[in-house]
C-alpha cells in the first residue's frame, strides 16, 4: 500500500505543480473577450491554451483518478465489511495509510472534474471566436 501511496502522491505533485504553473494562462484565456472583427489572434491564443495546456492536463488528472480508483474501492469494501462484523469496535482496524490513499485520490477526482469544468469554458470561448 505504501507504494500505490507514494504513486499516487507523486503523479499529483505532477498535476498541482502544472495546474499552478498553468492556471493563470488557462484564466485568462477563459476571460478573453469575444471582439466583433479580428477574431484570429484571439481564437489562437484560446485554441493552444486548451490543446496545449487544459486537455492534456484534464486527461492527466483523471487518469490518476482512474488507475487508482481500483484499490478506493477495494479499501471501502474492506472498511465496510470490517465495520459490518465489528461494528463501533472497528476503529481499531483504522489504517492511516489507507485512509490517505483514498484522500490523495479523491483531490485527484476534484482536480479533474475542476478542469474538466475550465475544458467546457475554453471550449465555448473557442468556439464563440469561430
Amino acid at each position: 500500500m505504501s507504494d500505490a501511496i507514494s504513486a499516487a502522491s507523486l503523479l499529483m505533485a505532477v498535476v498541482a505543480i502544472l495546474y499552478g504553473a498553468w492556471y493563470q494562462e488557462i484564466m485568462h484565456a477563459i476571460k478573453i473577450t469575444v471582439p466583433k472583427h479580428d477574431k484570429q489572434i484571439n481564437f489562437m491564443v484560446v485554441h493552444n491554451v486548451l490543446v496545449s495546456r487544459c486537455l492534456p492536463l484534464t486527461i492527466m488528472a483523471a487518469i490518476v483518478f482512474l488507475v487508482f480508483l481500483p484499490d478506493v474501492i477495494e479499501i471501502l469494501q474492506h472498511a465496510l465489511s470490517v465495520l459490518g462484523e465489528m461494528g463501533v469496535k472497528s476503529y481499531r482496524k483504522y489504517d492511516s495509510v489507507r485512509t490517505a490513499f483514498c484522500l490523495v485520490v479523491f483531490v485527484s477526482f476534484i482536480i479533474a472534474m475542476h478542469l474538466c469544468r475550465l475544458t467546457r469554458a475554453l471550449m465555448e470561448v473557442r468556439r464563440k471566436l469561430k
